[in-house]
């Protein structure tokens, strides 16, 4: 194996030297090795914007249309118009592993994947079923979106100002209900202040204790005994 490896090396500095390979006369044999000429194509495939031609935004409501989590639905997150992918609220969660200091400790989180953007496609605002969206004028030259089930136009897509408070609200009332307070000062236990604390209520409930008692001793009608000798 170490043999090819040599070879291998030999070969990619060959491919990398400026100096052109000297013309070689009829019937003379080159003792170079045999590279192969390497493809480079000047007209190489544009990449396509997917998401402008499906007229897809981010904050659109949009639908799964193929995987584990197949006709579900969620907001549009991102769009990856290199690798034409986009991240859907709640879809595709899978767990990872992510440290805030980039230690190698690390806590499992779960968090949305990509998914490509063959795979969704956007809800009608009527009939609520995936459908086709063409881009037309109005008389006042402005470009909207149509759904071609309905023929209604399509909503605005949520501003991303508000997708981001829209996913810390979540997080916090998911926390509020799995978990303790937010602030981890207060999760755990003082017990110096816990037992101060249940000292002046067990003060206060004793006070309490002995006004009621008082009040009622020196009430007309808190005894028999009162009652009978005023009468």
């Amino acid at each position: 194996m170490s043999r090819y490896v040599k070879y291998f090396v030999q070969a990619k500095r060959l491919d990398k030297r400026k100096r052109k390979y000297y013309k070689l006369d009829f019937l003379e044999l080159s003792k170079e090795l045999s590279i192969p000429f390497p493809l480079r194509e000047q007209n190489q495939p544009k990449r396509l914007d997917l998401s402008k031609y499906l007229n897809i935004h981010v904050g659109d409501l949009v639908k799964v249309l193929y995987g584990p989590d197949k006709d579900k639905e969620g907001l549009v997150l991102s769009i990856n118009p290199k690798k034409n992918t986009v991240i859907v609220d709640g879809c595709n969660m899978k767990k990872s592993a992510w440290s805030v200091l980039n230690n190698k400790k690390g806590t499992i989180i779960t968090q949305e994947m990509p998914i490509h953007i063959t795979n969704i496609s956007l809800l009608d605002p009527i009939s609520k079923k995936p459908t086709v969206v063409k881009r037309r004028y109005m008389m006042n030259g402005e470009c909207v979106r149509i759904s071609k089930i309905s023929g209604c136009a399509m909503p605005e897509p949520v501003n991303k100002n508000m997708l981001k408070e829209q996913n810390n609200y979540e997080l916090f009332m998911q926390k509020k209900k799995n978990g303790p307070p937010i602030k981890d000062i207060y999760a755990e236990k003082d017990f110096k202040n816990f037992n101060l604390l249940k000292k002046i209520a067990y003060e206060i409930k004793k006070k309490r204790f002995y006004e009621m008692k008082h009040f009622f001793k020196n009430s007309p009608h808190g005894d028999g005994t009162d009652t009978v000798q005023a009468a």
